[in-house]
């Protein structure tokens, strides 16, 4: 959810309304991918592309090619292949250090109980690439 809202003070206000939306002592848990990672690198034509088998038999051809890369943030286009059409959907992510979710947790009136680096609880750069946030409202 994280590195969908690119700009901070976006982020920061959906933080700061989702804390308010929480009875006092509420949990807020997320997901957001950590940049020491570098995931984006394979996301190109050759590492990224998969074969996709549909339920009804078909299969689907799609991969990711990123367009830019700028202070931690990727924006990307994926391309799937159907027998018959090409569909390409395009997004923008931002990658945030441990440290940024913090602050903004912080300046939102959360505290981050615990940050994973990943989603079987490995410690933050031993996991899969991934940035998995427990955090607590402070009233």
């Amino acid at each position: 959810m994280a590195q969908f809202f690119v700009d901070d003070d976006e982020w920061g206000r959906t933080l700061a309304a989702v804390e308010r939306s929480l009875v006092p002592g509420g949990r807020l848990v997320f997901d957001s991918r950590d940049p020491q990672d570098r995931r984006w690198e394979r996301w190109n034509p050759i590492d990224s592309r998969r074969r996709v088998r549909l339920p009804d038999g078909h299969e689907v051809d799609r991969w990711t090619q990123v367009t830019a890369v700028q202070s931690g943030v990727v924006s990307f286009t994926q391309h799937y292949v159907f027998p018959d059409e090409e569909l390409v959907s395009t997004a923008t992510l931002r990658f945030r250090a441990e440290e940024e979710l913090r602050a903004s947790l912080r300046a939102a009136g959360f505290s981050a109980e615990r940050i994973y680096g990943g989603w079987d609880r490995q410690a933050v750069g031993k996991g899969d690439g991934e940035f998995l946030v427990i955090a607590r409202t402070r009233t």
